[in-house]
């Protein structure tokens, strides 16, 4: 372009001394010559230069094109994407959101622009969202992907579990916040599945053994300090095993169930009961402070079953065998208070059964 450039001034040149001795006597032929070489030698650099501009101008407009190629693929992406996706200014502010969230929210796409995100979380969740805008604002450099498990809102309904990873990027000197928002509620669903076949009977949905196992210390560690009592029972149906060889395990089940519904309507709100295996039972009654409230508890126990069980055709009677022990003074441990109160059951069984006995390292007290 400069070559063109010096060739148009050269032209001018020639032309301003053509003109200077246009009145001259005869025409200088040369400086005529000269002048109209000059003038095709620029006519022909334009000729180039105006070739070369086409091609450029052609390059940019594929360039364009597959600029606008590139970002309609990924508009295309962003909103068939299957997870919801967010962008936000640092404050939280929506700058785009793509299809996905706009349905889990139950919002229309172009609402969401504008809107602070915070108005999408539950209000117990919004102080850690909070904390986590301050948590990214106080590191200027990108950060790499953070996990957040929390709660939003859609327009109707409940709210939905999702686990939220943010990222964070940089453009023209502005801090954008990248929110990909993954539906959670099936894999809630499926530890919470995971949860109740490990830690509850299937039979009678009463927590079981597992259960126990870490329930008991804890409760036995806060009645030691608040200086409260804890008793544990061991409950046994009696004569189960002749009603379930005889008639069939499917209405001992049924049994079993119907027991385990009148058990727990005997029980305060901070007890526990617990099936641990087969017909027996264990219950845990913790912040007591007089033994009166166990023997009340195990009086409601054996009322509860004096009604019979109506299975069918079959009018069936049933009762329990209980024994106790409480803590601290038979037993400071889990392990110590589950054999003092089998013990015990073993002594309630030994005198009739359908009764129930204190621990007592005397058998006949």
């Amino acid at each position: 372009m400069n070559t063109v450039l010096e060739r148009i001034d050269a032209v001018q040149q020639r032309a301003l001394q053509l003109h200077n001795h246009a009145s001259e006597s005869p025409v200088q032929l040369e400086l005529l010559a000269q002048a109209l070489v000059d003038v095709s030698l620029v006519l022909e650099e334009l000729r180039t230069a105006h070739e070369q501009l086409m091609q450029q101008n052609q390059a940019l407009a594929d360039y364009r094109q597959q600029l606008e190629t590139e970002r309609q693929r990924y508009q295309d992406l962003f909103n068939l994407a299957p997870d919801g996706y967010l962008v936000s200014d640092a404050k939280g502010i929506v700058q785009a959101g793509n299809v996905a969230i706009a349905t889990l929210l139950h919002r229309p796409q172009e609402s969401l622009v504008g809107k602070p995100m915070v108005l999408f979380l539950p209000v117990k969740h919004r102080r850690a969202f909070y904390t986590l805008l301050a948590q990214l604002s106080r590191t200027p450099q990108t950060l790499p992907p953070k996990i957040w498990e929390t709660k939003i809102l859609p327009r109707e309904g409940t709210a939905i579990d999702v686990a939220i990873t943010v990222s964070t990027s940089h453009e023209g000197g502005e801090a954008r916040l990248h929110w990909l928002v993954r539906d959670n509620t099936e894999k809630k669903q499926a530890e919470a599945k995971i949860h109740r076949q490990a830690f509850y009977d299937q039979l009678t949905g009463l927590p079981n053994r597992a259960f126990l196992d870490t329930y008991l210390p804890k409760v036995l560690a806060q009645a030691d300090r608040q200086q409260t009592r804890v008793a544990v029972a061991f409950l046994d149906l009696d004569k189960f095993k002749d009603i379930n060889d005889s008639l069939g395990h499917e209405v001992g089940d049924q049994i079993l169930h119907r027991v385990a519904q009148r058990l727990a309507h005997c029980l305060r709100g901070e007890d526990l009961l617990v099936r641990w295996g087969g017909d027996e039972f264990i219950l845990v009654l913790s912040q007591l402070t007089a033994v009166e409230a166990v023997t009340r508890t195990c009086d409601r126990i054996l009322a509860s079953l004096q009604p019979t069980f109506a299975i069918g055709d079959h009018r069936l009677h049933i009762g329990t065998s209980v024994g106790v022990a409480l803590f601290p003074q038979d037993g400071t441990d889990p392990t110590t208070l589950l054999r003092q109160a089998d013990h015990a059951l073993y002594q309630a069984k030994s005198q009739g059964r359908n009764t129930y006995r204190f621990y007592s390292v005397d058998p006949h007290t």
